[in-house]
């Protein structure tokens, strides 16, 4: 009768990176929560309540929501707009999607066996501190900082670029000043995004960290793996998790370039390298904390490829005096059968090792980084480009 394998205890504590915090117990006294779940709805309402709506009934209270001019309306701001209207709901909404994926990732390294039960403490410990740091109201505090400081070098920037009069600081009786919906903007909105932002940016690196200190744990890797990347390439679906900020940040590029094709002239293909330059920090943001296990799979790899090299080269040998060298009597050809597939079989595991990817991500999630970074922008395009040249364009980039 066989014996069924314990189970190994569900000790890992949870990777949650937007939970248990400060800025998650306000959310709940304001109703934000209900048992322990994000209400999303009321979440992406409350942003354009605090955000975006003061700033349209301070702007139309002082003739400003369609102005004299282009610049002097907000209504017409696609930068401001697509802003608070796409990418804050987007970052919002995307924290929960973004906690639910990695915490599936996180709970793969146990589920698939791959930490040693010698390095489950330190698995655990690497796990706990994340969440910790996570969760601290330091972090929340430092992350407000930034968000001040951010908004504070946005004013010094706007203030000392100004040369024509604008929504945020329109001509009143001759004079520049600052608007009620101006201030608005920075003291209150721009300080809601760039929180937003930096937090989740803060959690890109925390998430660097994490892997970085997980890869020099001693991890149970797996060259002949049928993922090709040595039992880990589950981690390429980490890359979903962060999706909704790429598109998020790709909306924020698209109503930039909104505002200089339509209100300028410009064309989209003015701005490429621009897009390219976007998508390739994203993809090193994104993709970049998996270099972490290259060298533990380019390790495995090679001890992988002396080892079945030295076991090929002892069971060819047995094979070939047993069956080769000596004339085999023809009854004897079937009963060799088993040998020869033993053969066939390993070289298929020396195969396996020697195509393994020492990089564990699958080209399709890649793609679909790209595809989300990209997406925002087709509206933009479209305006001035055929649908046929769009798509062909995109095709060229992606492939």
């Amino acid at each position: 009768m066989s014996q069924v394998q314990p189970s190994i205890p569900d000790s890992c504590p949870p990777y949650t990176l937007f939970d248990d915090g400060p800025a998650y117990r306000v959310e709940e006294k304001l109703g934000l929560l209900q048992d322990g779940r994000r209400r999303t709805g009321r979440r992406v309402l409350f942003s354009m309540v605090v955000a975006w709506l003061p700033m349209l009934l301070l702007a139309a209270a002082q003739g400003l929501a369609i102005g004299p001019t282009r610049l002097e309306s907000f209504l017409m701001d696609f930068i401001i707009n697509v802003r608070f209207l796409i990418t804050v709901p987007v970052l919002l909404v995307g924290e929960a999607i973004c906690e639910a994926q990695l915490r599936t990732v996180v709970r793969q390294f146990i589920d698939a066996r791959l930490v040693k039960d010698e390095a489950r403490t330190q698995f655990e410990k690497i796990v706990q501190h994340t969440v910790g740091v996570s969760r601290s109201g330091r972090t929340d505090a430092l992350l407000v900082g930034l968000a001040y400081l951010h908004g504070l070098i946005a004013i010094i920037v706007h203030l000392y670029g100004l040369h024509y009069p604008t929504w945020r600081a329109p001509s009143i009786g001759g004079h520049i000043t600052i608007s009620l919906a101006g201030y608005w903007y920075l003291l209150v909105a721009f300080p809601f995004y760039a929180f937003l932002l930096w937090r989740w940016l803060f959690r890109i690196g925390l998430w660097w960290w994490f892997l970085r200190q997980v890869s020099k744990l001693d991890l149970q890797i797996t060259p002949t793996h049928r993922d090709g990347a040595g039992g880990l390439g589950f981690l390429s679906d980490s890359f979903q998790a962060f999706i909704p900020f790429v598109f998020a940040e790709g909306a924020l590029i698209a109503g930039t370039m909104a505002d200089f094709v339509m209100y300028e002239g410009d064309t989209p293909l003015q701005y490429q390298w621009h897009v390219i330059a976007f998508v390739s920090v994203l993809l090193i943001l994104i993709v970049g904390p998996l270099s972490a296990f290259m060298r533990p799979l380019y390790k495995a790899k090679e001890e992988a490829m002396l080892q079945y090299g030295a076991f090929a080269s002892r069971l060819i040998h047995v094979v070939e005096g047993k069956w080769i060298h000596p004339t085999p009597m023809r009854e004897d050809l079937e009963s060799s059968m088993p040998d020869f597939r033993a053969v066939t079989h390993l070289g298929q595991s020396v195969a396996a090792v020697r195509n393994m990817s020492i990089l564990p991500l699958q080209k399709d999630d890649v793609l679909k980084l790209i595809v989300a970074a990209l997406l925002p922008l087709l509206p933009v395009a479209v305006t001035q480009i055929p649908m046929g040249e769009v798509f062909s364009l995109l095709l060229k980039a992606v492939l």
